[in-house]
């Protein structure tokens, strides 16, 4: 039996054993050729956010160079499918990622319908000692063996590639965690990773702080960083603009270069908000977790239970 009869019993669903995979992929080509290789990436993140980022599927088309479009199949709360488009060429991959065991995950790519590669990814380590092991096994029937060394060499450079490009965004979540951020998607899964929400929970502000803007001329855009928060702030036709510095949804860096016309866009997912308007003598509005409200040249930050 190639599935852990104990995970039938008790999620309701089971993956293919590991050591039981060659015997699979044997079935599956009875003249089967398989090669094995493996690829380690040092983190500075918890493994629980290297498994979120894996998890995030929405990233892919802005962050990696290797990822256009994808139509988007299935997600469930262990596993997700789609269907990928590679890079810019006419080529659709199909895409199957399954969380099989703790920090560890199958992700299985078919490649015209020739080629079989199955991911093993695990996210291994403690604290902020930690890696991403991927190990994988290629396989197709033995006359197509000669594509299997350039297809390693082209994982051992994907694999490197995309974690260099995922650094950006698991090294914020280290610097936010270290300034008292908890996120929604702490224990992360497939869909609360991939469903579009505010997931970003802000450390609390203990007082009020303020923002003088003796100094901010009319129309400039001017990125502000106060009380573990980021503001981007804009005087307008006697109100002044603010847009979040810190992108809800998983905390992305949002500054002036990000704004045009009247909203700022998130470089991780693509996400737009726009500006809101502070007037004086107004209750003001809630932005990045805090009370934000114009009172005469200044910009007052409140906890919001004071507001």
């Amino acid at each position: 039996m190639f599935f852990d009869s104990s995970l039938l019993e008790g999620e309701g669903g089971a993956f293919v054993r590991e050591d039981k995979l060659d015997e699979a992929l044997r079935r599956l080509f009875p003249s089967a050729h398989i090669t094995r290789g493996s690829f380690t990436y040092p983190s500075r993140a918890a493994a629980p956010d290297l498994v979120w980022n894996h998890m995030d599927q929405n990233h892919r088309p802005f962050i990696h160079r290797t990822y256009d479009e994808a139509m988007r199949v299935h997600i469930g709360t262990w596993s997700a499918f789609s269907m990928t488009r590679f890079g810019k060429w006419p080529v659709v991959i199909p895409v199957f990622d399954g969380y099989f065991k703790k920090n560890g995950f199958y992700q299985v790519l078919c490649l015209f319908g020739l080629v079989v590669v199955v991911n093993l990814i695990e996210c291994n380590g403690t604290g902020t000692d930690t890696r991403m092991d991927v190990s994988w096994a290629i396989a197709s029937h033995r006359f197509l063996r000669f594509l299997h060394r350039p297809l390693h060499r082209r994982l051992l450079r994907l694999n490197d590639v995309q974690n260099q490009e995922d650094d950006q965004i698991r090294d914020r979540r280290v610097y936010l965690r270290a300034a008292g951020y908890r996120f929604a998607t702490d224990v992360p899964d497939f869909l609360n990773t991939n469903v579009i929400a505010n997931n970003v929970v802000f450390p609390p502000l203990s007082q009020v702080r303020s923002i003088a803007l003796t100094d901010l001329p009319e129309g400039e855009l001017r990125t502000i960083q106060i009380a573990d928060r980021a503001y981007v702030l804009r005087r307008k036709d006697g109100a002044v603009e603010v847009w979040p510095g810190v992108c809800p949804h998983e905390g992305a860096p949002l500054g002036a270069n990000d704004v045009l016309g009247n909203k700022i866009k998130c470089s991780w997912h693509g996400l737009e908000f726009a500006a809101r308007r502070l007037n004086r003598g107004t209750p003001g509005v809630t932005v990045c977790g805090a009370r934000v409200q114009l009172s005469d040249d200044r910009v007052l930050i409140s906890p919001l239970e004071q507001a």
